[in-house]
């Protein structure tokens, strides 16, 4: 029997585990009791992955022999595989008055309470494993995790060092010491360990999972991919492998892709606040408010101290048109952590958009104090005080700007900002060379990160739009659509003018401002929906029948009174790129103002060039600054020869010419009394979301007309392209 139970424990040792099994259960066969044979087997099926089964099996082993400390030390990583951690704990210390200087007994009793959260309990057992057995090599590793837990990374550094120095085979401790190179930083150095664990165990989700971190860290992007998947192919429930396959993908700019993944991590460990804001941040990258802002709630849910959580879905809540919340969270943040320079640039944000200029500036200046190299800040302020930003903080942004190591992001946004300075004191050339830099900077990290402006998609864009809203779709939706009167759509091209006449408009005490929306075409994309059809919007506008286009209408009305609330006659609805859709709003309000606002497209050029857009991705290469002009001019020209209803044509020009005429002409169109208010548009305080924040906040002014002509010799190529007479 002896040889038996020998040689199924040899078997087992070699890896051969169904064969032992026999051995070990034809042994028992015979002898029922034999607590060896038992434990072992109890081992095998712990290997195996069946813990339950385990349990029974050693605990049986144990009761038979009770004073074998082995078998309690073993019972207790079975327990421990089923998170039973204070039933494995109590083992341990059954184990440990029967042999207190066990050193397996030590170190599973260190395992059992680093599970409950009990990191430094865990570390004494895990020291004096180490010190009975200094050659213990899997002592080390674990005592290394429960150090790099508690965050003391140099002192896990050496157990993990020391791990691999004992062991070179042993796997865990060769992906520990590769991820632990990798949090402080050497990724180079990391690397090596990783794919060496790897290899000696390549049937191990976390090791393959490690070697992606150590990829991903390196730009491997394609490698770290291929080792995620392999993770997850292994272990299908392994959450972080999901996330950072995701957080991977975003990465490379494939924000789309990424998705799925994260979604899927979310499921699997729905109680990890990580995985739910790495989820928010992608949706937050792709411009979906009305996503994200659930994925921070959960967030908060989670961890409701989570100060970056609260900067974000501040972020969302501002974006959605709901100022009064995103300055609660925003201060929350900022509360929670009166260091968090992200947070007080984000209330500064907030502060310009609701016209308190002096609070914006006040923020920036806190953001600067708590974290004085923090690039951002500084261009902020120049962008907002231009050419009177006094020189103490002109010198700071020099001083910024002339250091090496400042990444190209915001060595980008610090050009824009010292350009608008440099602009208010009449330095065209230099600030032209700013200009020249960051859009530069900004076109190339775009290029990257695969968000770029691609001229052919978008004139396939409106080749398809111009075909799907020809005289025949009007033709067939007439008389169809809200006989509403209640929405006025701003549009024309951005840098246009649409900001001051909404600000005009609002000024208005019958009309509500709605801010800059993305109302229109959120109600475009959900065509499909309405029509119960699975295609894109554009393929569906063939379908749009009466009740279609009633039921598009009430939604979108709908939108508009959460953000504005039914008490005022008239709506603003107001985004530059809705003269896309303006084909579209034609057949949904067919009663309602259409408001085209029309400048100089020299002057709309250059001051796309010059603005520091968050989401704008053409605005940055004069070539694709003149083509986006060109397809401009092709939508209006279609919508002058096919569409039924008329458009308020509003020059900028004339309006700063002439504010009383334009403004008079207006509210005439929105069938309104006048009200001398309307003059004073830049004593209204509403939320403003747009580049033009500061100019609006000022009495009309007539300096930025023809601006383009102080920049005449740097763009002449792309004045050249977009000047064209204009036609009333």
């Amino acid at each position: 029997m002896q040889e038996l139970l020998a040689n199924a424990l040899s078997m087992h040792q070699n890896g051969q585990l169904p064969a032992a099994a026999q051995l070990y259960e034809q042994v028992l066969t015979q002898e029922k009791e034999n607590a060896d044979a038992l434990h072992l087997l109890g081992v095998l099926h712990h290997q195996q992955g069946d813990h339950a089964r385990a349990i029974e099996e050693i605990g049986r082993a144990a009761a038979l022999k009770p004073n074998v400390p082995a078998y309690h030390a073993n019972l207790a990583e079975a327990y421990r595989a089923l998170g039973q951690f204070e039933r494995a704990a109590g083992c341990c210390r059954m184990a440990l008055r029967l042999w207190p200087d066990f050193p397996e007994a030590l170190s599973n009793l260190g395992l059992a309470l680093q599970g409950m959260g009990r990191y430094d309990e865990a570390i004494k057992p895990f020291q004096r494993a180490v010190e009975v057995q200094p050659d213990f090599a899997a002592g080390h590793n674990n005592l290394g995790n429960v150090l790099r837990e508690l965050g003391r990374l140099d002192e896990a550094l050496i157990h993990f060092r020391r791990t691999v120095e004992l062991a070179p085979d042993y796997a865990p401790g060769r992906t520990n010491l590769g991820q632990m190179l990798l949090d402080l930083g050497r990724p180079d150095e990391a690397l090596p360990h990783c794919q060496e664990a790897a290899r000696l165990e390549p049937d191990r989700a976390a090791i393959q999972h490690n070697l992606g971190n150590v990829r991903r860290a390196l730009k491997h992007f394609v490698a770290a991919r291929i080792a995620y998947l392999e993770a997850i192919r292994l272990d299908p429930d392994l959450a972080r492998a999901h996330v950072n396959l995701g957080l991977t993908l975003q990465q490379e700019g494939e924000l789309i892709d990424a998705l799925p993944w994260l979604k899927q991590a979310t499921e699997l460990e729905p109680k990890n606040a990580r995985f739910w804001e790495s989820l928010a941040e992608v949706y937050a990258e792709l411009e979906d408010s009305e996503q994200a802002i659930p994925c921070w709630r959960r967030v908060l849910d989670l961890e409701p101290e989570r100060a970056a959580a609260h900067n974000g879905l501040g972020w969302g809540l501002q974006d959605e048109g709901r100022p009064t919340e995103a300055k609660a969270h925003f201060e929350t943040a900022i509360q929670l952590q009166p260091d968090f320079a992200g947070a007080q640039m984000s209330l500064g944000g907030l502060h310009e958009e609701t016209g308190d200029l002096a609070a914006a500036e006040s923020a920036f200046r806190g953001a600067l104090r708590t974290q004085p190299n923090f690039a951002l800040p500084h261009g902020r302020l120049a962008t907002l005080l231009g050419g009177k930003l006094p020189a103490a903080d002109f010198a700071a942004l020099e001083a910024r700007l002339a250091d090496p190591q400042l990444a190209e992001g915001p060595r980008a946004r610090l050009l824009f900002g010292l350009a608008h300075v440099l602009d208010g004191q009449r330095q065209f050339t230099r600030a032209a060379d700013c200009l020249r830099q960051a859009n530069a900077m900004t076109l190339e990290i775009a290029r990257q990160r695969k968000r770029g402006y691609d001229p052919a998609e978008h004139e396939d864009f409106v080749n398809r739009l111009l075909a799907a809203f020809g005289p025949e779709f009007f033709e067939k939706t007439r008389g169809c659509g809200s006989s509403s009167r209640r929405p006025i759509f701003v549009f024309g091209m951005p840098r246009s003018g649409t900001t001051l006449i909404e600000q005009v408009l609002a000024s208005h005490s019958r009309i509500h401002g709605a801010g800059e929306l993305r109302v229109v075409r959120q109600t475009f994309e959900t065509m499909s929906i309405v029509l119960n059809r699975n295609a894109a919007p554009m393929e569906c506008v063939a379908h749009l029948d009466a009740a279609a286009l009633e039921r598009l209408a009430h939604e979108h009305e709908s939108n508009l009174e959460k953000l504005a609330g039914t008490s005022s006659e008239r709506v603003v609805d107001k985004m530059p790129d809705n003269y896309f859709y303006v084909g579209f709003l034609a057949a949904l309000f067919p009663n309602a103002l259409f408001i085209h606002c029309r400048r100089d497209m020299r002057d709309v050029a250059f001051s796309c060039w010059m603005t520091d857009f968050r989401s704008i991705r053409w605005a940055n290469d004069p070539a694709h600054i003149a083509h986006r002009c060109r397809q401009y001019r092709r939508v209006m020209d279609h919508w002058q020869r096919v569409l039924p209803v008329s458009i308020e044509q509003v020059d900028y020009e004339e309006t700063v010419s002439d504010l009383e005429g334009v403004a008079r002409r207006l509210i005439a169109a929105c069938g309104l009394d006048w009200e001398p208010a309307c003059l004073d548009f830049h004593q209204t305080r509403r939320s403003i979301r747009t580049a033009s924040v500061t100019q609006v906040r000022q009495p009309i002014y007539t300096r930025s007309v023809a601006r383009w002509k102080n920049y005449e010799n740097v763009l002449a190529e792309l004045f050249a392209n977009v000047e064209e007479p204009r036609t009333k």
